[in-house]
């Protein structure tokens, strides 16, 4: 898909004109066109138009860029989508326009008068403009020609404006971030070097959470990481990367459960014979059997809790209220352990932030850096952060900054994944004290309910 800018220009006009038509860059004027003026007069006749309807000061001419991806299309397919997009888009306007064919990458030069040498009315670029006019008719055209799909998404209903937008044939935050992530998954040799790569395309990492999150550059929110529009956990982006790694793996693998030998459970006692029971009772009531007891509907919406419950149990051993107290003590200590080691990992990584922030802005704004080369205006702000990233790298080996920085990620992902999971096992703990005492007196109304049945039948209605 071609990346399109649109920049207002206060320069001479003949200046930018004759940057547009550069024989140098068009290959002698082969891929020069025009439209309701002639290239080597064009400057005199827009100054004509604008005297004409009164409108000379401001905005002089407006300057747009349509790029296209290295090797997708030849020059006389892009002078040709070049020329379509004129007639569709720029009705009315006197435009000059010359195909580049100087950079590995073909990209259009468009540049046309302010003021509509039909109508008189001067172009105001908006960002609506933009999405609904410059982006929709770009994107439309390449799109006939066969060039980039745009990436479909599933999952959750998008937002009206996400709508508008994928119906006017735009890239949506949604998408691009998609689409890098993809890269970047690929790309990426582990969970640490997946994050910095990220950041090298201007995304903040929040991965503090089950389920990281990635906020686009000057964005307030951000995107999940998702699968068949289920969110990812690290753990789950970990695996697609170790996976894609693999090239030796057959075409069909058949998974096989790991042997694992039966071991008897024996008697069970305190909490576990408790939480067991009613496990055992909820799921005959949920096979659909007769059962004397009681099972509320908050009990069954409950079931997954109390199956977390047993399993935790069962896995530590324990059954009384000493041995939960140890446990929750030992989960304390690794706690405050683990705490205290993204201290130490987040205090490296603050301390090396301004190196690991120039090395995404180097990457981020290195398309702004080649635009101002190239005589470029309107991109003044992003040459100077990527002139200062450069700066704080110079005699810094990038390759090295980005392993470490992987590294930091890595760890502090890490830790963070221990510190849910011991989390998790303290709500399990608060859960167990305060279901417990519920599921014992529960346990024990069948008992009740059975006497008071047979001490108050009249057997003699049966006869």
């Amino acid at each position: 898909m071609a990346v399109t800018f649109i920049l207002p220009k206060k320069m001479r006009i003949d200046r930018l004109i004759n940057y547009v038509i550069n024989p140098d860059k068009t290959v002698e004027l082969k891929y020069v066109a025009s439209v309701l003026c002639d290239p080597k007069t064009a400057a005199h006749e827009w100054l004509t138009t604008k005297e004409r309807y009164g409108k000379k000061d401001g905005v002089q001419a407006y300057h747009l860029i349509q790029s296209f991806p290295v090797g997708e299309l030849s020059p006389e397919l892009a002078h040709e989508i070049g020329r379509r997009f004129i007639a569709e888009f720029l009705d009315g306007y006197e435009v000059v326009m010359g195909t580049h064919t100087d950079k590995d990458h073909v990209h259009n030069h468009i540049t046309f008068n302010s003021v509509n040498k039909k109508t008189g009315m001067k172009y105001t670029a908006t960002m609506t403009d933009y999405f609904k006019g410059i982006r929709a008719v770009s994107d439309k055209l390449c799109k006939e020609y066969g060039l980039s799909v745009i990436y479909e998404t599933t999952g959750k209903a998008r937002s009206y404006v996400e709508r508008m937008l994928q119906k006017a044939g735009v890239y949506t935050q949604r998408e691009m971030f998609e689409i890098r992530l993809n890269e970047c998954l690929h790309d990426a040799y582990d969970l640490g070097n997946f994050y910095a790569l990220m950041r090298l395309y201007g995304y903040d990492i929040r991965h503090d959470s089950k389920y990281p999150t990635f906020v686009p550059p000057g964005a307030k929110y951000g995107f999940r990481a998702k699968q068949d529009g289920v969110s990812l956990t690290e753990a789950q982006i970990e695996t697609i990367i170790l996976e894609g790694m693999r090239t030796d793996i057959p075409d069909v693998i058949i998974k096989r459960r790991e042997f694992v030998p039966y071991k008897a459970h024996g008697k069970q006692h305190g909490f576990r014979a408790i939480v067991a029971s009613w496990m055992y009772v909820l799921g005959i009531f949920r096979s659909g059997k007769e059962t004397n007891y009681r099972v509320s509907a908050k009990d069954l919406m409950r079931f997954e809790r109390y199956k977390r419950d047993e399993d935790f149990l069962r896995k530590y051993g324990i059954d009384t209220e000493d041995q939960l107290d140890d446990r929750e003590k030992a989960i304390n200590y690794e706690i405050e352990r683990l705490t205290k080691s993204r201290i130490i990992w987040n205090s490296k990584k603050k301390r090396r932030k301004k190196l690991y922030d120039a090395l995404a802005d180097s990457a981020y704004y290195a398309g702004a850096a080649q635009m101002y080369a190239d005589g470029e205006a309107g991109v003044e702000e992003e040459y100077r952060k990527y002139l200062t990233a450069e700066e704080l790298l110079d005699g810094v080996d990038r390759d090295e900054l980005l392993r470490e920085q992987s590294d930091v990620y890595g760890h502090i992902a890490e830790v963070n994944r221990q510190l849910r999971e011991l989390r998790s096992e303290l709500t399990i703990i608060n859960n167990i004290r305060q279901d417990t005492p519920h599921i014992a007196e529960a346990l024990k109304e069948p008992e009740e309910q059975t006497h008071d049945r047979y001490e108050h039948t009249d057997y003699r209605e049966q006869y």
